[in-house]
């Protein structure tokens, strides 16, 4: 249930329709009581609150009405601009970023929702007689008031938000919160295989095609243990689900047929990837901002080498954490659920593998991805180095293959060869931490 709310939740937080319909919701009760309370201002009138006549009260509000559908629109249409912008420079998955940010929300939500008080007032000021709702009409005002000061920081917020390194940096935080979210701590008791339990007889199939979003680990947990049976998960959150294709196997065999609806409820199926257990969901808005970066019609290596960077302190704080949970024991210490996850080189391959095919003839990228790779060589355990020499070793063969200037070649080999002679004199330091 948990997994499932929190892709609803990851759904309603990156729409532009959730924060500004509360709002709105917000001021049509805030109109309504403003419009009840009754306050009687005599003949000394107090300084902040509307001391207009009835008759003047509704042309009042009818040039509020106007100004702030003007302003409404303008700052809708900025919006359009930004995110049409956005697609096309940073490409079309970011949009999510933008329509996530709150203060965007808010923005449109005030100006909104000012629109919408303000008629709900309008309405009811005509036929008052000689009755004045000063409290709502200045609580208008006000409302008004701060949605001029909110479109000044609202297109400067907007300015700032289409500078790549500011994406770049704020896609790279969500991976870093996914990542101390997803990935365990380095000391976490993990459970061991239980024998007996290895092979699984039974076949659950895939029912609903799409992307799978979240897999309800607890839910599938109970389920085994009400069943006496092993799960054996065969796809993991951001892979494509297939009809037909293996959703899991389950032991004995006879549990399958019984485990199968629980077992397809507990995926949590889309059309879409999120970031709610997918960590190479983030990785790959970041990539796509540097292929976008590296092609021939916008040809700015500055930005790709800004992604290489990012990832980098990323891919380092994985290093830091334990790789995700993949078995899943009872209280008795009995393994009954095993999911696939996504390991390091995995996750180190959807980092560099695309950039660098990419890259292949730019030297710029493949020396600062050299020099990136070494230096997480040269803090990496043994866990991480088998992935991450193997992307040196791929960068030195198209740095081979691509790259025509000797002088451009030599500064990436003593980049590598550096690397090397630093893990060489810490490769003792290096096996007894091992041990």
């Amino acid at each position: 249930m948990i997994p499932r709310l929190l892709t609803l939740w990851d759904n309603v937080r990156t729409s532009l329709w959730a924060l500004p319909l509360a709002m709105v919701v917000f001021a049509t009760l805030l109109a309504v009581v403003a419009l009840r309370a009754d306050i009687d201002i005599g003949s000394d009138p107090v300084w902040f609150l509307y001391s207009g006549s009835a008759r003047q009260a509704p042309q009042f509000l009818g040039n509020l009405v106007t100004a702030m559908i003007t302003m409404a629109t303008l700052a809708i249409s900025i919006t359009m601009v930004v995110l049409t912008l956005a697609a096309q420079q940073l490409g079309p998955r970011l949009i999510r970023n933008f329509m996530s940010d709150w203060q965007t929300q808010a923005s449109l939500g005030l100006f909104t929702a000012t629109v919408v008080y303000l008629l709900l007032v309008l309405r009811s000021v005509y036929g008052d007689g000689d009755d004045v709702a000063n409290l709502a009409i200045t609580i208008g005002t006000a409302l008004v008031l701060a949605s001029l000061a909110s479109l000044l920081v609202f297109v400067h917020h907007l300015a700032r938000a289409i500078i790549s390194d500011n994406i770049i940096d704020r896609v790279g935080e969500a991976l870093d919160r996914d990542i101390m979210r997803l990935m365990a701590e380095k000391d976490v008791e993990r459970p061991p295989p239980s024998p007996g339990q290895t092979t699984a007889t039974g076949t659950i199939p895939v029912v609903i095609g799409g992307y799978v979003q979240a897999v309800d680990i607890e839910a599938l947990m109970q389920h085994a243990i009400d069943a006496n049976a092993f799960i054996e998960l065969q796809i993991r959150p951001g892979q494509h689900a297939v009809p037909g294709t293996p959703l899991a196997h389950v032991s004995p065999q006879a549990s399958a047929e019984r485990l199968a609806g629980p077992v397809q409820a507990a995926f949590v199926i889309g059309r879409t990837r999120t970031a709610v257990q997918d960590l190479e969901f983030s990785m790959h808005q970041l990539v796509e901002v540097a292929l976008r970066a590296l092609s021939p019609g916008i040809n700015d290596p500055f930005t790709a080498i800004a992604v290489l960077d990012r990832l980098t302190l990323s891919l380092r704080l994985m290093m830091a954490r334990g790789p995700a949970l993949s078995r899943f024991a009872d209280d008795k210490g009995i393994v009954r659920v095993v999911a696939p996850v996504s390991t390091f080189e995995g996750l180190t391959d959807a980092a560099f593998n695309q950039i660098r095919q990419t890259a292949e003839t730019n030297p710029a990228i493949l020396i600062r991805m050299a020099d990136n790779i070494g230096q997480l060589l040269r803090l990496a355990q043994a866990l991480h180095r088998p992935a991450l020499d193997k992307h040196l070793r791929l960068v030195v063969n198209a740095a081979g293959r691509g790259i025509a200037e000797e002088q451009d070649r030599k500064d990436l080999k003593d980049i590598v060869d550096a690397t090397r002679h630093a893990l060489r004199g810490n490769e003792p330091a290096l096996g007894a931490s091992r041990g």
